[in-house]
């Protein structure tokens, strides 16, 4: 056989190999993803795998140059082919979720690979979003946007776009297609939420309290364990918001809250019991966000925005941070699973209600409610994975300029 034709196949057979494992990292995360397992999915002893990749690490590593590498061109593609800002971003959208691409690794788990690879990989996605970045301004200095914080839209729609592959799985459970949520993220980039987007943005945004004890607790051991348990859920939670399962040790999370491992195993568990209470402790959370939105004394545009305000918020903050898994709910017990859907389908509940109401009131325009509110957590789930990558003043706008996101999209505003 010839040189070309053996590059040839050598080429195919590793592009084979990041397709299949892009969906393993998708679904399953890094920390159950193997070298094995994708030999096994594509018909190759694990031992030819170390022709294409050096270890584990430069697997996911490579799966996340590609990755970037298929964002871009499709972004270049965009502006090539858009004839304005939103029609550059719809394209964007519409071209890298296509059906006829090969599935894209979501970054889930940068603080996995070494520094240098990490660094790489960071610098790459930095790039495009300034690049989307430029675009957006572009569009408000020429009155096709409304005016926003272009680096926060940039990274927010990044964020969704990353956030689709990582839930198809789940997604087939309910009637949504993948057209579907492609065209809410669109619509919603678009026009938002609210029937009249000329109205000023007037909501009261939730106050979120960390659990603290009172005086008259301070001496109840039941209140002290509660207390001990959930500051250990929080620490965790905030770690692996920012750097994934397996890039965050037992060790760095007993730091982090000032006690010892064994402390961490008798009042949780090991590393397993400590993600499910941790998933526990998130849905409660967006539960009790979903109560005060019901509960909101006003227009149902202005409780959902309250709500996406403090879904936001939250992410930001060190002492709330509900767990946002971004991968890897697909390897969790089968227990565990059916207790997160349950919980999803009351939420989903919750919101679809609202829907109907803010209908009935005219304050939401008309759009496919369970691919919209579908989204929403992708519309926030990658701040703690950029966190550090936002300066205070960013953080202290992210909540709010996310929130008017939802609510009135990017096109621009009519005045009264």
């Amino acid at each position: 056989m010839n040189a070309p034709k053996v590059r040839s196949r050598r080429r195919a057979k590793r592009v084979q190999v990041l397709d299949e494992a892009a969906k393993a990292l998708n679904r399953r995360g890094v920390s159950r993803t193997s070298l094995g397992e994708i030999a096994e999915r594509i018909g190759v002893s694990r031992a030819a795998l170390y022709y294409y990749f050096e270890d584990q690490q430069d697997l996911v590593f490579q799966c996340y140059v590609r990755s970037c590498e298929q964002l871009v061109r499709h972004f270049r593609e965009a502006c090539q082919g858009g004839s304005d800002t939103l029609d550059v971003i719809g394209s964007f959208v519409t071209n890298v979720l296509s059906d006829d691409e090969p599935e894209f690794a979501a970054l889930s788990e940068p603080a996995y690979l070494r520094p240098d690879q990490r660094s790489t990989i960071l610098g790459l996605y930095e790039a495009l979003r300034a690049n989307l970045v430029d675009t957006l301004e572009y569009g408000i200095r020429r009155k096709e946007l409304r005016v926003c914080s272009s680096q926060l839209v940039a990274s927010a729609v990044i964020g969704l776009i990353s956030w689709v592959p990582t839930t198809r799985r789940w997604r087939r459970l309910n009637p949504l297609s993948d057209s579907e949520i492609v065209e809410a993220i669109r619509s919603t980039l678009r026009e938002g939420i609210a029937a009249d987007r000329s109205s000023p943005v007037t909501y009261n945004s939730f106050a979120l309290e960390p659990v603290t004890l009172t005086a008259a607790q301070i001496f109840d051991q039941e209140a002290l364990a509660t207390a001990r348990q959930q500051a250990i859920l929080v620490a965790a939670s905030w770690c692996f918001n920012l750097k994934g399962e397996e890039a965050t040790s037992l060790d760095e999370i007993a730091q982090r809250v000032g006690v010892t491992k064994k402390v961490i195993y008798h009042n949780v568990g090991d590393k397993q019991a400590l993600l499910a209470e941790c998933y526990r402790r998130a849905f409660r959370f967006y539960e009790d966000v979903g109560a005060r939105m019901r509960a909101y004394d006003g227009t149902r545009v202005d409780a959902l925005s309250a709500s996406a305000h403090a879904l936001a918020e939250a992410s930001l903050r060190e002492d709330i941070a509900p767990f946002r898994p971004f991968t890897g709910v697909e390897a969790r017990p089968a227990a565990e699973r059916r207790e997160m859907q349950s919980a999803g389908q009351r939420l989903a509940d919750t919101y679809l209600d609202a829907y109907k109401q803010g209908r009935a009131e005219n304050s939401l325009r008309e759009f496919n409610a369970p691919a919209v509110f579908a989204i929403l957590p992708g519309m926030v789930e990658w701040l703690p994975k950029w966190f550090e990558a936002l300066d205070e003043v960013h953080r202290a706008q992210a909540p709010r300029e996310l929130a008017e996101l939802f609510r009135l999209g990017l096109r621009p505003l009519q005045t009264p």
